[in-house]
């Protein structure tokens, strides 16, 4: 595999990277917008929908995906705690261009932006940390068409459970996830979702899971893989 500086460097998840350095503001703003919590498997809006609001998550997983014109989806991004996601089409135009569905159970800050605009007037720093997002999203699209091709499958694989793992580690909201410290946890994708958000079929992600399961660091069902060495993974994505 590749140093750990270089996992830790990848695109995958830049989306959720840039959010995390212009969040902050959001992050302590919790009288903003209404907190709402979702169970695992729910569809906040739709390709080619009409939806108003945007989203900060608190806790828990999101994912967007892209339905082909073969009708097949492709998984586009995978969002964790202080990712802002939706941002775009709610100031724009409410049409979505992908879905967006939970992962695991989440706590969410829902905002609507007629409702937030006289707080863009008192609190500056969040307008500005959104046209910041907004710029930051923009100039990640060609990197994210290029984005898998120096990495091998494991480390691919590593770099996804590994961030799960680091931010179940990090969960502010246990309770809303079924976080236990000292259990097993699950990640609902199939092995159909885990080649979509990383450019592998399906039999390399079989393989490269069955690496990781023999390594002691996971084990994997038909539609979910569990992660039991929690430390472990987070080792080898390397510090954040």
């Amino acid at each position: 595999m590749r140093s750990r500086a270089s996992i830790r460097r990848s695109p995958a998840y830049a989306s959720w990277d840039a959010s995390l350095t212009v969040s902050g503001p959001w992050l302590h703003a919790v009288e903003l917008g209404t907190i709402v919590r979702r169970g695992a498997g729910q569809v906040l809006y739709g390709e080619a929908s009409r939806h108003d609001f945007f989203y900060l998550i608190r806790s828990g997983f999101v994912h967007t995906t892209l339905q082909r014109p073969n009708g097949t989806s492709l998984l586009l991004d995978i969002f964790g705690p202080g990712a802002i996601f939706g941002e775009g089409s709610s100031f724009t135009g409410p049409v979505r261009s992908a879905t967006a569905t939970t992962i695991t159970p989440v706590v969410l800050s829902q905002y609507h932006p007629a409702q937030i605009a006289d707080a863009f007037a008192a609190q500056p720093e969040l307008a500005v940390s959104l046209i910041k997002l907004l710029g930051t999203k923009n100039r990640l699209l060609l990197n994210k068409l290029t984005r898998f091709t120096s990495s091998d499958p494991e480390e691919r694989l590593v770099e996804l459970l590994a961030r799960v793992a680091q931010t179940w580690r990090d969960d502010p909201y246990p309770g809303d996830t079924a976080a236990d410290t000292t259990h097993a946890r699950s990640i609902h994708l199939t092995h159909e979702q885990i080649g979509a958000m990383t450019a592998l079929s399906r039999v390399s992600v079989t393989r490269a899971l069955k690496s990781l399961a023999d390594k002691g660091l996971i084990a994997t069902g038909s539609k979910n893989v569990e992660i039991i060495d929690r430390e472990g993974l987070i080792a080898l994505l390397g510090p954040r």
